[in-house]
Order: structure tokens, then C-alpha cells, then sequence
């Protein structure tokens, strides 16, 4: 078998049209119907029912399509593998990610980046939003994820992640209850911001809701990180906006609902398009891939 017998099946697999398989592959319909054929007589099974009007799957052919698309993926990640070890792509980078919250979606690009490039190693580097933002200013770091922008002569971005942003109250507000909030019904509360110290876009953010809602919030607190951030509002000294993944760290104590009107919170792969690193494009193009699978908004 060779794999554009098995790219042949897997995209039969997915029409059961011969005619429309045979354009998808820019090939003739009697030239894929001998590399079928040659495939079924090569593993010693029949994966296709053929009939005057239709194409069905046999149980085996179902079988071997299931597990069809993994082993060309397996083939082409090998491919690229020894394609980048050819070139010599090989090296050390540093992530910088927020030490105070837990994001799956970096867990899954540094799980994708670390299958697909074994020989770069990936540093990852826990700090502050505001950190994040100097250290990749000061190239003490390849890459960070983070919200807003930086002062580079040439930042490259690429967004990974928008997600719901929510009023966070205490759990016995009045408006605790409400399916969603919109940022005026909020303009006569007092508000817990995160530090501009800590947290440019988070501070400036809660800012930029409530002037983009018609009012300038009192804000009566600050907090350096996020779980204090939640602390002071279950204890009733104000509200808050967060982004909805937060929730998980609320132990039911504050409610969270979600803001109409928004922009949703975004989340950002930035480097510094300067970098002279040369595995950098390595992780932009992992990062480009994890994207397209995540459907990222």
C-alpha cells in the first residue's frame, strides 16, 4: 500500500462518490478505481459495496477508515520531522504564560508543539500579564500569550483563544440570578479592577466596558492577581468582570454571568517578528495549525 492509495480511500471514504473523489484527487475515475482496487487486493479485504447507484462502506472498510486518517497523519508528521532535522531547526524556546491562570488551550498547543517538533525544547515561563509583556520587549522571551499589545517595533500576533466575558458578583446580588448582563446595569456598583501594575489589559479593559457603556466605574479595590480579585467580591466589597474559564476557580462563592454587548476576552500568541531564533517559525506554524483544529473565533 502507498499512501496515495490510502489518501484515495480515506477521501472515498468521506464522499462514497466515485466521480466526486476522483475530482477531489484531480485524477480519473478509472485511476481511482484501480488504486481501490489494488488497495483491497494488497490488504486482502473488500472495503467497498459498488453497486449502479451506490457506494457503501463494508464493515472492514469502516474499520480501516477509522484508522486511515491517523496513519497519513503519522506519515506526513514524520515527513515534517525529517525535513526540519535536514535543515537543522533545532534549539531552545521560551514561553512566557500568566502564572495566575489555568488555560487549557495553552496546555494543547505546547502538547501539539511538542509532538510535532521533539527536537525544539520549549520553555515555559510562569509570570505576571505585566512581566509577560516587559520580558518579551526585553527578548528575554520567544513568545508569551497574552491580551493586548506590546511596544515592539514589529509584534506578530496570532490569536488562539476568545472567550465570554462576565459580570462577577457575589453570590447574594441582586442581579446574581440574571441569565446575562448587559455593562450599564452595572454603572451604580462599586468595582474590584486588577492592578494596572499586574494586569495592563485587565485593568484597562474593565475600563474601556464601562466607558463604552456610558459611565466611569467606581472602583473602590485593586488586586494583583485574579483569585484576589474574586476573594474581595465573595466577601461583598465590590464587583468585578472576568472571563468566563475563571468560573472553575470560584468554589460556587461569586457567580458569574456572562456580558451582552462585549467584546469577547481574547487571548494572543505574540513574538517579536525581529527575533532572530531561528526555531521561532516553528512554533508559529504549530500555532497556526492548532487554530484551524480549534476553529479558534
Amino acid at each position: 500500500m502507498n499512501t496515495f492509495q490510502a489518501e484515495c480511500f480515506l477521501a472515498l471514504s468521506k464522499s462514497l462518490n466515485f466521480t466526486q473523489t476522483a475530482e477531489i484527487m484531480y485524477i480519473s475515475q478509472p485511476t481511482l478505481s484501480r488504486n481501490i482496487a489494488a488497495l483491497e487486493e494488497e490488504i486482502g479485504v473488500q472495503l467497498l459495496i459498488r453497486t449502479a447507484k451506490s457506494v457503501e462502506l463494508t464493515a472492514a472498510g469502516k474499520a480501516f477508515a477509522a484508522s486511515c486518517g491517523a496513519l497519513l497523519e503519522t506519515y506526513h508528521r514524520g515527513i515534517e520531522a525529517s525535513k526540519q532535522a535536514r535543515e537543522g531547526v533545532t534549539g531552545i524556546l521560551t514561553l512566557g504564560i500568566q502564572q495566575d491562570a489555568f488555560e487549557p488551550f495553552v496546555v494543547d498547543l505546547v502538547r501539539m508543539f511538542q509532538t510535532r517538533c521533539p527536537q525544539i525544547q520549549l520553555r515555559l515561563k510562569p509570570m505576571s500579564l505585566s512581566q509577560l509583556l516587559q520580558a518579551l520587549n526585553s527578548g528575554a522571551l520567544d513568545f508569551i500569550v497574552a491580551a493586548g499589545s506590546t511596544n515592539l517595533k514589529r509584534p506578530g500576533r496570532l490569536l488562539l483563544s476568545g472567550r465570554q466575558e462576565c459580570a462577577v458578583l457575589p453570590v447574594d446580588h441582586p442581579l446574581a440570578n440574571e441569565e446575562s448582563l448587559r455593562m450599564i446595569q452595572l454603572k451604580d456598583e462599586a468595582f474590584i479592577a486588577m492592578s494596572p501594575t499586574s494586569s495592563i489589559p485587565g485593568h484597562y479593559l474593565l475600563l474601556k466596558y464601562a466607558s463604552d457603556a456610558g459611565f466611569t466605574p467606581n472602583i473602590v479595590a485593586v488586586a494583583d492577581c485574579v483569585p484576589a480579585v474574586m476573594m474581595l467580591t465573595a466577601c461583598g466589597v465590590g464587583v468585578s468582570v472576568l472571563y468566563q474559564d475563571l468560573c472553575a476557580n470560584a468554589h460556587d462563592r461569586v457567580k458569574f454571568v456572562p456580558l451582552m454587548g462585549v467584546d469577547p476576552f481574547k487571548r494572543w500568541l505574540m513574538w517579536d517578528r525581529d527575533s532572530r531564533n531561528p526555531a521561532v517559525p516553528a512554533l508559529i506554524q504549530c500555532a497556526e495549525a492548532y487554530r484551524l483544529s480549534a476553529e479558534c473565533p
